[in-house]
């Protein structure tokens, strides 16, 4: 299901990264070719800004309290001019903006356009040297067809640009045939990891359903993203839902939002970007290919309403995103060597946690095994969005609990309270740091 939006909700979230242009390999380290933060940070995103008629130092002001460092406007602001304008205000409360451009969207809409180097590189050069630029937008959930035109934007924008990239942002693994071009899913992100070669791989992954959660969906999108970027060497991020469609999506609750961003934390993600901010009015966007219907989805509740009223969820998202400045960036440089996923304690699929294992009928958690210059941090996350989970850790030889790092809804239990039997409820999640026997 396109769950997201094809007006330019879907043009937005392309944007975010840096260029990886020229690179021969996938496997080369990228640290300390590119200067832009996409790839070498912990991202915590949003699509959908102010509109153009809010768009005031006052309201990026409440963007950065929300604990958002990339925003995505869109929401009206699709011109130099307007882009412009957000970045100015965005470099005077510390973040940066990933501008929607309407010089790029023929492109977008229409795979078989030809492709305008001069405009390209003039777009590059529009945007490169402000302080407050994050990235180039180039296609939201191409299909397996456009890769390689993907990979010659990114190409023209590199090199005028060789800081900044372009990002693409993908299908999750419950789209069709028709959306991926390609029978097989996990050809899909290989292929587009083998021909466009990016510094950073996006998805797409909205699993709050009115009446279920798309649990195994979100779990088997997690792992295979997981273990291909990880061939690759290179990071990964999840689109997640923070407002409601009407007859699709159901609005997040506080837990649901956590949930989100905890788990995919303990599958070694380095970013997360919200659909959405301020929520967009249904239809708003640009125009789409002649004689393709648009898509009109009606949205609601997001962290700032259509009428510009904080919500519920303005308060759930930053509470989120001021946890993953914490416990996100303290992962930066840390490997994510292993995860395991339990069900009632038993180990679900494939999957692995070397150090610790959960013991009790009530284990339903996520274990990522986090490793950096001989130090171990377990990120553990309650594997549900709906209830509780109590559990004990058994560490192998060799290993004890010495601390915890970081902790959200999740408290020791037990005898002293010791870290060997935790409660986690809902979406909650706890980072321990081990010490090693040498």
């Amino acid at each position: 299901m396109k769950a997201k939006i094809q007006l330019l909700t879907s043009v937005v979230f392309s944007i975010l990264l840096t260029s990886c242009g020229n690179r021969e390999t996938n496997n080369q380290d990228n640290t300390g070719t590119h200067e832009s933060g996409l790839i070498n940070d912990f991202i915590i995103m949003a699509y959908s800004g102010p509109p153009l008629e809010e768009v005031t130092l006052e309201r990026y002001q409440e963007v950065a309290d929300a604990g958002i460092e990339y925003l995505v406007p869109g929401n009206g602001s699709f011109n130099l001019e307007q882009n412009l304008k957000a970045m100015d205000l965005a470099q005077q409360v510390g973040i940066r903006i990933i501008p929607v451009e309407m010089r790029l969207l023929p492109f977008d809409w229409n795979q078989d356009v030809s492709i305008d180097t001069a405009v390209i590189k003039q777009i590059a050069r529009d945007y490169k040297d402000h302080p407050a630029f994050g990235g180039y937008f180039v296609k939201d959930e191409p299909d397996i067809s456009m890769y390689p035109a993907l990979k010659q934007v990114a190409d023209i924008f590199h090199s005028v640009d060789p800081k900044n990239e372009s990002l693409n942002c993908l299908f999750p693994n419950y789209g069709t045939l028709t959306q991926f071009g390609v029978e097989d899913y996990g050809e899909y992100i290989t292929s587009f990891i083998d021909i466009v070669k990016p510094g950073l791989l996006a998805y797409d992954s909205y699993v709050l359903k009115h009446d279920t959660t798309l649990y195994d969906d979100w779990y088997s999108n997690l792992s295979l993203v997981r273990k291909e970027t990880q061939k690759a060497g290179i990071p990964y991020l999840v689109f997640i839902q923070s407002h409601g469609v009407e007859e699709g999506l159901r609005l997040p609750d506080r837990a649901e939002i956590l949930w989100q961003a905890n788990t995919v934390l303990s599958y070694g993600a380095r970013g997360v970007g919200w659909l959405s901010y301020w929520t967009p009015e249904a239809g708003l966007g640009v125009p789409h290919a002649e004689g393709v219907p648009p898509l009109i989805e009606h949205y609601y509740n997001g962290p700032i309403d259509i009428d510009g009223k904080r919500t519920e969820t303005y308060d759930f998202v930053r509470e989120a995103n001021l946890y993953l400045k914490r416990a996100g960036k303290g992962l930066l440089g840390w490997d994510n060597t292993d995860v395991a996923r339990y069900e009632n304690g038993k180990m679900v699929g494939e999957g692995s946690s070397p150090v610790v294992s959960p013991d009790g009928e009530e284990a339903d958690i996520i274990i990522g095994t986090y490793r950096k210059e001989g130090k171990t941090r377990l990120v553990i996350s309650n594997a549900g969005c709906d209830k509780p989970t109590s559990f004990a850790l058994h560490y192998a030889s060799g290993y004890e609990p010495m601390e915890v790092f970081a902790s959200i809804e999740a408290d020791p239990t037990g005898q002293n309270e010791s870290l060997l039997r935790w409660t986690v409820r809902a979406g909650g999640s706890v980072i321990i740091e081990l010490k090693e026997d040498q």
